[in-house]
């Protein structure tokens, strides 16, 4: 079976080629030291700075709680030079990591400005920081291009494409054929910085690759995840039905976070949970979704000993309810003899959201439910009742609308 690498992993390997060849030139120049007294490494430097293993290394080197001399000397395998220069450009004249003489690394050609350190440093501390978890995640942010924020995955999947895709490939994306020349005679491209600096390459080529490349948004009906296109899983299957929705369960930067609304979140996420505790939080946008039945049905002026019932199946969502809302197109003449109630999947009784018999005024057109449970199944039949319990006055509903939010229990 063919070891299938994620994208960034397939950037570092190229990184790190990258770095072997500038040390293997350098050894030549020095066969005593890994690295020269300046320890200038010009084609080290490009090719870490601006990318995620260059990152990882400042990561890595600014950890003042894991990172000291021994640290770098023993388990990263550096220089003892050029560990204890790195450790004293961090720590400052004080020589104490946390104090406000402190100098952390901004950038790798600061890094590489350090005596002794160059592409041998520089290829121990990228390899290590690879290996050890320093990388910065796929939802981690990596900045703003040109007005748009980038996670690294997403600039991880604009440099693949932008190194790979032919002209062809290029111009069915509605890259301008100027910025395709461009990005053509500048590969490789490794950095979101070297793209964006290119000519021809600004707002408008920037959110064609970006949307060449988007990952698929879900919401395709499933089986099973081997339905669902890339990383999306099968989520939100209700017993007896056996379908659920592809939803992308990335958790993104600021998830769980309070928000008041959906604009406090990340642009993939969404504000719920307002209703139940006054304060929402961000999570994921696919966990609201509102669930509509049309048609008109008539409420007769007869003493119902029966409600009638309108059924949904909501399917999709995660494991258990945070809001529930219901909106209701209803007219009648008498709301004093009306009952309506909700039957969740919870399998308990259904819920009141109207009672003529001890609530005034008109009917409302919205109701916020806060009496299902909310460790139940989200995912299941709702039936809206609707009884005539005086036998009082005529009606008509229009159509119902079901919008739920969920969360993992």
């Amino acid at each position: 079976m063919r070891l299938r690498l994620p994208l960034w992993a397939l950037l570092f390997i190229s990184v790190l080629s990258v770095l072997l060849s500038v040390g293997g030139c350098t050894a030549v120049l020095d066969e005593g030291d890994p690295d020269s007294i300046d320890g200038k490494a010009d084609g080290a430097t490009a090719a870490l700075e601006g990318t995620r293993a260059g990152y990882g290394v400042l990561r890595l080197l600014n950890d003042g709680e894991g990172t000291d001399f021994l640290f770098l000397d023993v388990d990263v395998a550096l220089d003892r030079r050029a560990a204890g220069n790195l450790i004293a450009h961090r720590d400052g004249p004080d020589a104490v990591h946390g104090t406000r003489d402190d100098d952390l690394f901004d950038s790798i050609e600061e890094v590489d400005g350090v005596r002794w350190v160059g592409p041998a440093a520089l290829e121990a501390l990228a390899e290590f920081a690879y290996y050890n978890d320093y990388l910065p995640a796929d939802d981690d942010v990596l900045g703003t291009f040109e007005g748009i924020e980038l996670t690294y995955a997403d600039a991880d999947r604009v440099l693949a494409f932008a190194n790979t895709a032919t002209e062809e490939e290029l111009r069915d994306a509605s890259v301008p054929s100027r910025s395709t020349t461009s990005i053509l005679a500048a590969r490789p491209v490794v950095t979101m910085a070297h793209l964006v600096d290119l000519y021809w390459v600004g707002p408008r080529t920037l959110q064609y690759l970006l949307d060449a490349v988007a990952l698929p948004v879900g919401g395709e009906v499933c089986e099973t995840t081997d339905d669902c296109p890339g990383t999306l899983r099968c989520t939100g299957r209700p017993g007896g039905m056996g379908y659920g929705k592809c939803r992308d369960t990335t958790n993104y930067p600021g998830t769980q976070d309070d928000c008041d609304v959906d604009t406090d979140c990340h642009s993939m996420n969404i504000c719920i949970a307002e209703t139940v505790y006054g304060q929402g939080y961000c999570a994921s946008g696919w966990m609201r979704e509102s669930f509509t039945v049309g048609g008109i049905a008539s409420i007769p002026s007869i003493a119902m000993s029966q409600p009638t019932a309108s059924r949904v199946t909501v399917f999709g969502q995660a494991t258990v309810p945070e809001d529930i809302i219901v909106d209701i197109d209803i007219e009648h003449t008498d709301p004093s003899s009306l009952w309506i109630g909700l039957d969740p999947p919870t399998g308990q009784d259904p819920v009141v959201l109207w009672d003529g018999a001890t609530m005034t005024g008109p009917l409302p057109q919205r109701y916020i439910d806060r009496a299902i449970y909310r460790d139940d199944a989200v995912n299941g039949v709702y039936r809206l009742l609707i009884q005539n319990v005086g036998g009082r006055g005529t009606g008509v509903v229009r159509e119902w609308t079901l919008t739920v939010t969920s969360r993992w229990d």
